[in-house]
């Protein structure tokens, strides 16, 4: 039977043991702060990242792609540990070069033996598709199976996220479609989502306990097959979980609660809470 590997990148956020778990082989993006420079999860954890992030004074951190030597790495890694092929599942490509890198890498090896999809997407929900797919692989799935699960996945999976302020979205270049609601940020709480590897604004509110009223209502538009609450260091987010747990019809333990790592809290800032839903259709 053949052995298909899973890679994916830090932005999926997944923690290390997390990853090992599960059998997914992670490339690090970075993150730096000034001319300190980290490698995102497996280096900085996300505790220290905003310990970082919200110091007195601190400068506005940066990220960055792996380079392709490093998804090449990962790929060898995979084929050395017994695998028979490889399929690597990366952020947006249109939110960072670490698709590129690793189509790149990809093709140091024959033709098939690794196979690069674009999530578009990032955070848990790239990270909840990596899960299955490996879940699938240790099923014994083929890597065309795997493939086909994964883009199946993408198409149902949803991230809706409330944030405080568009600034570390604006200063970070990753506003994509919400970039409308700047003019307006003052007096509206902003609800997005990621449309077609981009960052989108799914509605906005007058208020906080308003906007989050309307994501609990968005988050159960279509049925929810599993979910994660992310939050970057956000009070309260127990209770956002019970009452998303409530909305979408699953337990309170069916629902984790995931601090988003450095690579998409650069971007986002503190703050924030949301979901990574996948749908069941």
């Amino acid at each position: 039977m053949a052995s298909i590997a899973i890679v994916t990148d830090t932005s999926a956020d997944l923690l290390p043991a997390q990853a090992r778990a599960a059998g997914i082989h992670l490339v690090p993006l970075t993150v730096s702060f000034g001319d300190e420079t980290f490698q995102a999860v497996t280096e900085l954890s996300n505790e220290r990242f905003y310990e970082l992030l919200t110091a007195p004074g601190a400068p506005l951190p940066r990220t960055a792609a792996p380079n392709p030597k490093q998804f090449e790495s990962a790929y060898r890694e995979a084929f050395d540990g017994g695998a028979d092929g490889v399929v690597c599942i990366t952020i947006s490509q249109k939110m960072s070069a670490t698709y590129a890198s690793a189509v790149q890498a990809a093709a140091a090896f024959d033709g098939g033996r690794v196979e690069v999809l674009d999530s578009r997407t990032t955070t848990f929900s790239l990270g909840m598709i990596a899960r299955q797919m490996a879940d699938a692989a240790a099923q014994g799935a083929t890597q065309a199976e795997i493939m086909a699960l994964a883009r199946d996945l993408i198409l149902r999976s949803t991230i809706l996220f409330v944030v405080d302020t568009l600034e570390y979205l604006q200063k970070g270049g990753r506003i994509g479609r919400a970039s409308a609601l700047l003019g307006t940020m003052l007096s509206v709480k902003p609800i997005l989502t990621v449309v077609d590897g981009m960052v989108a604004t799914a509605d906005k509110r007058r208020t906080l306990s308003k906007a989050r009223a309307r994501l609990l209502e968005l988050a159960v538009e279509r049925p929810v097959q599993s979910a994660t609450v992310l939050h970057t260091v956000t009070p309260g987010i127990a209770s956002f979980r019970d009452e998303l747990a409530a909305a979408v019809g699953l337990a309170d333990d069916e629902v984790g609660i995931g601090l988003v790592g450095p690579v998409a809290g650069t971007h986002v800032g503190p703050g924030i809470f949301g979901v990574s839903l996948i749908t069941t259709a």
